[in-house]
């Protein structure tokens, strides 16, 4: 009973690291315990105070018992307070018990050679127990620091690892671990297990055969030594993708593998064995832009070949229905078909993921390590399913997820799988890793381990899905923190790859985050997905690192909470019809984001200011929007970054990319591009600028770009565009007056001999001028003198209005990069029209000159400061309509009861009807409206005085006898209404009559009978071509044929309608 419990205990073994509730499980050196040492191990975990870790100084042979903690993303956080054996003893194990269970665990005791069942029997080759690992100071992994200092574990003594044991360590920035494992024989597999902490990328795993591999030499730090070539040798290089996971390296037949010398000592090398030796490992941080803390178990053992029969039959029938039938030549290799660049995977020939074909003796031998792609765990089980771009085609066979219980890691990328692939996701809750990006893939996406769908029938609505999903978010995420219940989901998956395929439907965010609430990376891009981004992403905080939803069909706007996600560091949103603003909390508090990609949208409005923190950016996509304003600051901050020492790293900062071509920034060309490409190491970190098609005003000095830029050494990888020209205005006047505007002499105001333009404010305006765009941005600007500042600067009152351009004839003015066009006189001139601007008058003289200018984009005014021979243009501000006085104080609401225009003197002239002073009366006849408490009343219910006049109406016309009628009409529109109505009846009659006396034969006008002569020439052979018969006019009658002129006399009208309507000559053809 104990032994069951305890053991049920530890397999569900709760933690709390970080305040957050955490998974732990025991690793495979676990099997070196005897059973006595478990019972020790078990009683200390038990009995120690809560929240302390486990006492390992005093137990040797625990030290490489690792509680590899994985830490799923869950809202509860528990303190302090241990979650650990929740079962029994949750407040520790009662002491008078704890000599009893150790006794007891003793006499029950098998021999170590039977312990756990026999589990020591069948060790690993090369497996140690726990008692030869290091533990204290021996077991952690010092470095090599960026000042060149060398600790333990350098070049030239690199640090021994034990096969097996737990090693903790911390990376530094741009450092480096020298280590070296022993490979005793050529059966033996080299894993890695690693549960590591960093920020932004994990550390890169070197491997050679002979000598360590280094950036440096000696070493030394090629960062203060220059001499040492900043170049970094290795056999093989390798990356973890995830922070924690365990990766086992396959031996290929080809020898392109990590137990062999890389591919350059092959060419002059062949048939070369399999290395054993020394395996020398270089664990580095110069790629990885960040430090990096944790633990790693480096296992050089010889793997056992067992894999269960009936998982064996699955991975077979994997086999058939995918790649049997298309198995490949002898002659022929996946490998040397996509090294075409040319070629697609999708569209491979053959298949050659087993070359040869399935081998009988895998039945008898079960060899899970030579059927390529597959990886087992020591009982048998098939962890890892990986066959990349190894033209498999057609479906997967059904409840693969099923027979294979324990599947971790699933990668089938471009192949051109179709069937029942999402079918392992479906139902999988062990899944780790699932990848299948580049098939043709159809369908929904499914919610990991939640189970089937509903039946297809009822989901054919958009609305039946999202219940659905709905209903699995909530399953997924019933059970949440009760270890009695098994969860629903797949709560371990980390890595979620579905790109290129041709899934349709929405996102299904919510299920995805409840029922895979670790997800690290997620990478939807190139499916026909629509509806919006999905909010719930932003739930995964803790944990989503690459978030990939491009080249989609979707809309919507950008979530703000997505700047919750801090540990992000690539996002990707292009090609798709997302619109909106960027929300300025994501160029804020996205600390970590370096990748951001959100070009080919519908965004708009102005780029959001980079906040102190974002430092990390270094991949800004945001080309073809609608984005406008400027970024001169964004260019500063990321100026700021890279010249500074933390950052100067070469393939962190290389990579530094602006792409903000095809949108509609305006105003000067950012000063700090200068500072960027001038300054030496920010110079070297720029991979791509990119500004073309935006609207960068040219240089009022060069009429082109600034001598600065004109100057700068720019590779094909970097473009400013064509700036755009400031538009100038030629002439000002009002709509009413475009022939002929008032004005008058401008005196000294400083426009010479250009006449001035009375408008009144908010009427419009014709602008004509030079540089004039089709533009969404176009406005007017009206500026007024308001004094001056104490320091002698002049102060401007300013009043904009949108503006219009106009089409004219005569020629055609091609707006610089777009397609749209505004035809104009003369190529570069245009027209235009807005509205004069609307000053508070109050403290004003009107009226007040005051200089107009014009914008085509942004603030990029016709100005003393964008232009060098400014000649300033002025209109003559009026009041607004039914507004006057010097200061426009009176208005027809104030002053006239809104029912008259006032006068500059004050008095008011009534609009028709109106009568009075100030126009609250009406005219006499005028029937009069006034409201009172709201409502309506005629004048005379209760007096006039009773209420406000609202309205005056006209007197009604009446009619004869003094009553009041419907409008009439004047005499003669009545007769000649009566005339018009007798003469068309009378023509409809006549036209009756004759259409009904020619329908019967009888037509009312016949014309004068034509004599036709029995010899007559022009018409010998006259047939009814209408008939089975003939009617010949000139020879003898054949049966049942009438000579014309017998028949008719002549007279060819008596014929219509007598079934003769088809006459003519044959001869002549009339």
């Amino acid at each position: 009973f104990f032994f069951a419990m305890y053991t049920l205990a530890l397999s569900d073994y709760k933690c709390v690291r970080d305040d957050k509730v955490g998974r732990a499980v025991i690793s495979a050196a676990s099997r070196s315990l005897t059973f006595a040492q478990f019972w020790v191990l078990v009683i200390h975990v038990n009995t120690g105070p809560r929240g302390e870790p486990l006492p390992r100084a005093d137990l040797p042979f625990a030290r490489d018992v690792r509680l590899r903690v994985r830490i799923p993303p869950v809202a509860t956080k528990h303190g302090a307070e241990p979650v650990v054996a929740p079962l029994l003893f949750r407040a520790g194990f009662p002491l008078p018990f704890q000599p009893l269970a150790l006794l007891l665990a003793l006499l029950l005791a098998p021999s170590d050679d039977d312990a756990f069942g026999g589990a020591s029997t069948t060790l690993a080759r090369g497996a140690v127990v726990a008692s030869q690992c290091p533990v204290g100071d021996d077991a952690i992994l010092r470095t090599t620091g960026s000042d060149g200092a060398v600790g333990s574990g350098d070049l030239s003594h690199p640090a021994s690892l034990v096969s097996g044991c737990s090693y903790d360590f911390h990376l530094g920035d741009r450092t480096e671990l020298y280590l070296v494992v022993k490979r005793d024989s050529v059966d033996q597999r080299l894993t890695i297990e690693w549960d590591l902490t960093y920020e932004y990328k994990a550390p890169t795993f070197a491997f050679t055969w002979n000598g360590q591999s280094t950036r440096g030499a000696a070493g030394l730090n090629p960062h203060t030594h220059p001499d040492i070539k900043s170049v970094m040798y290795a056999d093989w290089l390798w990356t973890p993708g995830a922070p924690t996971g365990s990766h086992t390296f396959v031996q290929r037949d080809d020898g392109k593998d990590e137990y062999h010398c890389s591919p350059a000592c092959q060419k002059y090398e062949t048939d070369l064995p399999s290395k054993t030796g020394d395996l020398y490992i270089t664990l580095s941080t110069w790629q990885a832009y960040n430090p990096v803390e944790g633990s790693v178990i480096v296992r050089m053992e010889t793997p056992r070949r067992a894999i269960k029969g009936a998982q064996l039959d699955a991975i077979k029938e994997v086999y058939d229905a995918t790649c049997a039938s298309r198995l490949a030549p002898a002659d022929w290799s996946s490998d040397e078909y996509l090294a075409n660049e040319n070629t697609d995977p999708g569209q491979m020939p053959h298949c050659d993921w087993i070359p040869g074909g399935w081998k009988s003796t895998w039945h008898t031998s079960n060899a899970c390590d030579e059927i390529p792609g597959l990886t087992c765990d020591g009982d048998g089980d098939v962890l890892a399913l990986r066959v990349t771009e190894k033209g498999l085609a057609g479906d997967l066979p059904p409840g693969l997820a099923g027979k294979l219980p324990k599947l971790e890691d699933v990668n089938l990328d471009g192949n051109a799988l179709t069937g029942n692939v999402l079918e392992v996701l479906m139902y999988s809750s062990s899944i780790r890793s699932f990848s299948a990006a580049g098939n043709g893939l159809t369908g929904r996406i499914p919610c990991p381990g939640a189970g089937p769908p509903p039946p297809k029938e009822s989901t054919s609505s958009e609305s039946d899905w999202s219940d659905w999903e709905a209903t699995a978010a909530t399953a997924c995420g019933a059970n949440e923190g009760n270890p009695y219940v098994r969860h629903k989901g797949a709560r371990g998956l980390y890595h979620l790859d579905l790109g290129q395929n041709a899934l349709d439907g929405t996102v299904p965010g919510a299920c995805l985050v409840a029922c895979a609430p670790s997800l690290a990376s997620v990478d939807l891009a190139g499916n026909r997905l629509v509806g919006a981004i999905p909010a719930a992403f932003a739930n995964l905080s803790d944990t989503l690192v690459a978030l990939n939803l491009g080249q989609n069909r979707l809309t919507g706007t950008l979530p703000a909470s997505y700047a919750s996600l801090a540990r992000l560091r690539t996002l990707d949103l292009s090609v798709n019809r997302i619109g909106g603003a960027i929300p300025p909390s994501w160029m804020t508090d996205m600390h970590a984001l370096y990748t951001v990609d959100l070009s080919h949208n519908e965004l708009a409005g102005e780029l959001p200011a980079t906040g102190p923190s974002m430092t990390r950016l270094r991949r800004v996509f945001l080309d073809h929007n609608k984005l406008r304003g400027s970024f001169g600051a964004q260019l500063t901050r990321m100026y700021d970054a890279l010249k500074s020492e933390t950052h100067e790293r070469d393939s962190f900062a290389a990579g530094t990319t602006y792409a903000l071509s095809g949108n509609s920034f305006s105003g000067a060309l950012p000063e700090a591009l200068r500072s960027l490409f001038k300054h030496p190491k920010t110079a070297r970190s720029l991979a791509q600028v990119r500004l073309g098609g935006n609207r960068f005003r040219c240089d009022k000095d060069t009429g082109g770009w600034p001598q600065w830029a004109a100057r700068l050494q720019l590779g094909h990888e970097h473009s400013f565009g064509r700036c755009q020209p400031v538009p100038a205005i030629s002439s000002v006047r009002t709509l009413d007056e475009r022939a002929k505007a008032s004005s008058e002499s401008s005196g000294d105001d400083g426009a010479g001999d250009r006449p001035i333009v009375v408008v009144r404010m908010g009427d419009p305006l014709e602008i004509r001028g030079e540089g004039f765009v089709v533009s969404d941005e176009a406005r007017c600007r009206f500026a007024i003198r308001d004094g001056r500042d104490d320091d002698g600067t002049e102060r401007w009152r300013i009043a904009y209005s949108p503006a219009t351009i106009l089409a004219e004839s005569n020629s055609t003015n091609r707006d610089p990069g777009r397609s749209q066009t505004v035809t104009n006189p003369g190529g570069s001139r245009g027209v235009l029209t807005c509205d004069a601007g609307v000053f508070d008058a109050s403290d004003l003289d009107v009226p007040v000159d005051a200089v107009v200018s014009v914008a085509m984009f942004g603030d990029d005014f016709y100005d003393a400061d964008t232009v060098s021979n400014h000649r300033p243009s002025l209109v003559r501000l009026a009041c607004p309509e039914r507004v006057a006085g010097a200061h426009c104080q009176h208005t027809a609401s104030n002053l006239c009861h809104d029912a008259g225009v006032p006068t500059d003197d004050g008095a008011c002239t009534c609009d028709e009807g109106r009568v009075g002073a100030r126009c609250d009366a009406c005219a006499q006849g005028w029937s009069a409206t006034y409201v009172v408490d709201g409502g309506e009343m005629w004048a005379g219910e209760f007096g006039a005085d009773a209420g406000r006049l609202t309205s005056c109406d006209p007197p009604d016309v009446t009619d004869s006898g003094g009553g009041t009628g419907a409008p009439t009409l004047v005499p003669w529109a009545e007769w000649a209404l009566i005339a018009g109505s007798c003469v068309t009846t009378a023509l409809a009659t006549v036209l009756y009559v004759m259409v009904t006396r020619e329908l019967r034969g009888t037509p009312v006008f016949s014309p004068a009978a034509r004599t036709i002569s029995p010899t007559a020439a022009e018409a010998p052979n006259l047939r009814d071509s209408s008939g089975d018969w003939s009617r010949n006019a000139s020879r003898n009658p054949p049966d049942g044929e009438i000579p014309f002129d017998d028949a008719f006399g002549g007279s060819l009208p008596p014929m219509v309608g007598r079934g003769y309507a088809n006459l003519r000559d044959e001869e002549s053809g009339r």
